[in-house]
């Protein structure tokens, strides 16, 4: 399992990755619960908070937009289902998505995304693209052993690996393989 602070920094890596995709940033699907726009209409639906309201469509937004890309097949993995069993998920319930570090600025390029992730990740982890296939899924395989811990690796791997889309055009990094 992962400890608090590999915890945060897959959250911080998942949403950053939600934020690239957001209608105001690369548009890589319709979703507005980071955008300007969305915090709009958030601070009248959630006045409690907004902010983490907002962040939980946005993961649940890009899990679904994951999930119709992979069509439903449990035994690939991407950043969205980074486990066949769900304990990965399952231990991020309960934290705080509003105390994560999300940019709030549009990510208007992939050279700004490139920035947040090198800031996040530093040097970009080496991996094999093995093919692009339907619906924009993208097959990667790590060049070499993943480090500890193995799912924030990967994470890590999968966010560098949507830098082969474009704006308005994702890419669904996954792996077949287990680790």
């Amino acid at each position: 399992m992962l400890d608090l602070p590999d915890k945060l920094s897959l959250l911080q890596l998942c949403l950053l990755i939600a934020r690239a995709a957001q209608k105001d940033s690369l548009g890589w699907w319709e979703d507005d619960s980071l955008t300007q726009a969305g915090g709009y209409v958030l601070n009248r639906l959630f006045p409690t908070d907004p902010i983490e309201a907002g962040r939980k469509l946005a993961l649940e937004a890009a899990k679904t937009r994951y999930q119709a890309a992979i069509k439903g097949e449990d035994k690939l993995l991407h950043l969205f289902h980074l486990d066949e069993t769900g304990e990965i998920e399952h231990g991020l319930h309960g934290l705080r998505l509003s105390e994560v570090d999300v940019p709030t600025e549009p990510i208007t390029s992939l050279d700004v995304l490139r920035q947040s992730l090198i800031a996040l990740v530093g040097e970009p982890p080496q991996f094999q693209i093995i093919s692009e296939r339907e619906n924009h899924r993208l097959e990667i395989k790590p060049h070499s052993p993943v480090s500890n811990p193995v799912i924030l690796s990967l994470a890590k791997i999968f966010c560098w690996a949507t830098l082969e889309g474009k704006p308005g055009q994702p890419v669904f990094p996954y792996i077949t393989m287990r680790l």
